[in-house]
């Protein structure tokens, strides 16, 4: 960032001198357009000429924000410069409003709704289609878009253009038009392939992807003319409750997103006063004047952002924005989480901000559960020869059951029977506290290399892991999953430190990250950070890549 654009974000405060009276609420802006235009003061009701605050005060002006006017011109320009700049940025104004328009409608969801219809014309010629039904099959397509931004949730609001700014939303967007538009296809008997659906599905997904690039352009771009605009040039007009780095982090979002084709007016604030300014935006005054404000210019927003004590204060501010009917919008400043992630959402229909440390795509996680239960299935039905013959084996070499229950901690504490091969003489539990001392594990967990409780079946069911096929059916009824951290022992989680708490907060599993990356050749901490690393990286297809690294592992024979 060079200095000009840091010099925007830095506040500053000038003493006030006296000098004549304002004309009232109605100004609260600062003009900067000519070098005898006044900046006028509304909350100490007074204002000045800049030329006259430059030359009469010794306060220097390095703090000021990029943009402020000094004596009629920016910091630091001559005169001529400063002339030539006023008559750029005045042609800018006048040509950029429907431009910046334009812009920005091409980047959000009216862009996007044009390339997909192009890109169906496009799929349709390659695929030689020709008929009435191509118009139908556009309008659908329309419709359908239409349709699925009007629905979709939660809306976002103060955005005028929808603009999708990760790759991901272009994804579970265009899938889910894609999936519409081929039960659209099926419903309306349109003569159109597979394969031209297909084709459409492709080259519409790649546009998407293309214009991905060129939205994030469009917004850095205007987002950077943002202090060049007047407040005509803008749809909405906001005021934001606070001054402190949470209100500033608010206005940031405001002005670096152009997409909410929102001005920001200015600041009020309960202690804050004096000529104080956030990237050109000017301290309004304190709270008690927003009724003044609203009735004395357009304000359609009301942000509040006050440190947690000030809360209290506002409701009397919720109340006159209310009474006015100018929306307010609570940015919280509860907590900010470091790993969780925050959504709204409502507990028998009282609102509430989810703060969630696991993984919550809710579509992702419902394709986990049937591929668990799918995987555990027909895992099963492949394995029965070998579960056979290591039951066989068993029961063979020693008395007693074939299949050892251990209860074992789930989810948030859950506890649940967790299924093995038994692999140890039958009395093994018992003499566990002899052999504690030999434990080779850190942490609380216990395990000995050469464990004299082991049987000599077991010894070869553990070194490939076919002690714990049983645990399939632990998937099948829904207790564990395919990959996921290992369920611990109720004992050992009494000894986990807080931190470690969050590995239970996913379901366990039968192979995770420590299973594929030196299982017992990794302290216990490492153990869990890996457990963690893979709750905050998770998807379907880090689940694959593990899955597909623990067959190689269990056929080298390094479980014990």
């Amino acid at each position: 960032m060079d200095a000009s654009q840091d010099s925007r974000k830095r506040s500053f405060e000038i003493p006030v001198l006296p000098v004549k009276a304002g004309r009232g609420p109605a100004d609260i802006t600062s003009k900067e357009s000519g070098p005898d235009e006044t900046y006028r003061v509304p909350w100490s009701n007074q204002e000045q000429t800049w030329r006259e605050r430059s030359s009469t005060s010794s306060t220097r002006f390095a703090e000021a924000p990029a943009g402020v006017l000094i004596g009629g011109r920016r910091d630091g320009e001559s005169r001529v410069a400063g002339l030539v700049l006023r008559i750029w940025g005045k042609l800018f104004q006048t040509i950029s409003r429907p431009v910046r328009r334009v812009l920005l409608a091409s980047a959000g969801q009216i862009g996007t709704a044009v390339f997909s219809l192009a890109a169906l014309w496009v799929a349709m010629s390659v695929n030689h289609y020709s008929g009435g039904w191509t118009l139908q099959a556009t309008a659908g397509l329309l419709i359908i878009r239409v349709f699925y931004y009007l629905t979709r949730g939660p809306a976002p609001v103060l955005m005028k253009y929808r603009i999708r700014k990760r790759i991901w939303w272009v994804f579970a967007d265009e899938l889910q038009m894609s999936v519409a538009f081929l039960a659209a296809c099926f419903l309306m008997s349109w003569p159109i392939s597979l394969q031209g659906v297909l084709t459409f599905v492709n080259i519409n997904l790649l546009v998407q992807i293309a214009l991905l690039p060129y939205a994030r352009w469009i917004v850095r771009i205007l987002s950077a003319e943002v202090y060049e605009l007047d407040a005509g040039s803008f749809a909405r007009r906001a005021v934001i409750l606070g001054t402190g780095k949470h209100a500033q982090r608010v206005a940031d979002m405001v002005l670096e997103s152009p997409d909410m084709d929102t001005k920001l007016v200015g600041f009020l604030d309960y202690r804050r006063d004096g000529m104080w300014r956030y990237r050109d935006a000017p301290l309004l005054g304190h709270p008690h004047r927003l009724e003044a404000i609203i009735a004395g210019s357009q304000v359609d927003a009301v942000f509040v952002a006050v440190d947690p004590e000030d809360m209290t204060r506002s409701r009397s501010l919720f109340d006159t924005a209310e009474r006015m009917g100018v929306p307010v919008f609570v940015m919280p400043n509860v907590y900010y989480p470091t790993v969780s992630r925050i959504r709204p959402s409502f507990v028998n229909g009282m609102p509430a901000l989810v703060y969630r440390s696991e993984p919550e795509n809710r579509p992702a996680l419902f394709v986990k559960s049937v591929i668990d239960r799918l995987g555990a299935l027909i895992s099963l039905v492949l394995v029965s020869p070998i579960m056979a013959v290591a039951a066989l084996c068993i029961k063979l070499e020693s008395k007693g059951p074939l299949i050892f229950r251990q209860t074992r901690t789930g989810v948030n504490g859950r506890t649940f029977q967790l299924l093995k091969f038994r692999t140890m003489c039958v009395d093994a539990e018992s003499k566990k506290a002899e052999l504690t001392e030999h434990n080779e594990m850190s942490g609380p967990v216990f395990k000995i290399r050469r464990d004299p409780r082991i049987t000599r079946v077991g010894q070869f069911l553990r070194k490939y892991s076919i002690d714990e096929l049983p645990q399939l059916v632990n998937v099948l009824k829904g207790e564990m999953s395919l990959v996921g951290p290992r369920p611990p022992l109720p004992k050992e989680v009494t000894s986990y430190m807080p931190w470690q708490h969050r590995r239970l907060s996913v379901k366990p599993g039968v192979t995770c990250l420590w299973q594929v990356n030196g299982r017992n050749e990794i302290g216990f901490e490492d153990w869990m950070r890996l457990d963690l690393e893979y709750i905050d990286n998770w998807s379907l297809w880090l689940d694959a890549k593990i899955i597909a690294k623990t067959v190689p592992a269990v056929l080298k024979g390094t479980g014990v």
